[in-house]
């Protein structure tokens, strides 16, 4: 996806840009302040849902670009190159989930900086924080392209001097998909569609929420609702744009993983051009102990 995105409809964009503390940006990727009423972010289990916080995260890396924090302002848009969005991980802690969101509106920290860089590619960690203790943090992992090959190209030489941060933060995802995994189709809006005339990246997360719901009673260990469990971390990775047309087949199954019980999910759509289904996504959700 690119880097250079559009301003969604959420009301907390407006809150954020007016609300910036753009001090020592010198020294710092500075802090953002916004207050906000969180009710009208919740989800069916009165907590924000998680493509709320991929949301929030784009509007951030947005208004960082656009006042050239960490030299973001030093990356070239154009027909021959641009950013795409290859990674994200979302990850929520225990305190997320011990919130009374319904009670009031809540007064949340933004912050948000480069944590990696290399030679192609760089992070941009974003985290929130409710009273001083840390309730969400988003990474979000950029690949520098060429337009016209669609292959990774270095990244400008001042942006890497000034940018040295190292991350131990590593994606994979499995896309070897079991016989015993489950099936369902979705059909991609009109409404779904960003300014490049695909789908947005905080979008993707619907689909794999929309997924889990619609499956919840094939899989083997989850037995109840996605939205009603307490989700520790979500990992994204986007293969390839998804357009208005084909159908979505998404494939989806539970298991025990590293970090406890997980879904993982592998998304394609059918490519005109090629003539075969092209993999778009790969997804995976771990959940707290119940």
């Amino acid at each position: 996806m690119l880097f250079a995105l559009c301003y969604t409809a959420l009301h907390l964009a407006h809150s954020l840009l007016q609300s910036l503390n753009l001090s020592n940006m010198s020294t710092k990727c500075p802090v953002y302040r916004a207050e906000f009423p969180s009710g009208m972010y919740l989800g069916r289990n009165f907590r924000p849902n998680p493509k709320v916080f991929v949301q929030w995260g784009q509007e951030t890396a947005e208004v960082m670009r656009l006042n050239n924090f960490c030299d973001y302002g030093l990356f070239e848009f154009s027909d021959e190159k641009t950013v795409f969005m290859r990674n994200i991980r979302l990850t929520f802690t225990e305190k997320f989930h011990e919130i009374s969101w319904l009670d009031k509106a809540y007064k949340l920290t933004v912050e948000g900086f480069n944590s990696n860089t290399g030679k192609t590619s760089f992070d941009l960690t974003i985290k929130w924080y409710f009273d001083g203790d840390l309730i969400a943090t988003l990474v979000r992992k950029m690949v520098y392209v060429s337009v016209t090959t669609g292959k990774p190209i270095e990244l400008p030489a001042k942006f890497t001097a000034t940018n040295t941060a190292k991350s131990t933060v590593r994606f994979s995802l499995n896309k070897e998909v079991p016989n015993t995994a489950s099936e369902i189709s979705l059909t991609v809006r009109p409404s779904d569609l960003d300014f490049n005339d695909h789908v947005g990246h905080p979008v993707y997360m619907d689909y794999l929420l929309d997924s889990a719901y619609h499956l919840q009673n094939q899989y083997t260990l989850l037995t109840a609702d996605l939205m009603s469990e307490r989700i520790k971390c979500v990992d994204i990775e986007y293969r390839y744009q998804v357009v208005l047309g084909p159908e979505l087949v998404v494939k989806s199954w539970d298991e025990v993983g590293d970090l406890g019980l997980q879904l993982n999910f592998v998304m394609n759509q059918w490519n005109e051009v090629d003539g075969c289904d092209r993999l778009v996504c790969l997804g995976k959700f771990c959940l707290f102990d119940r």
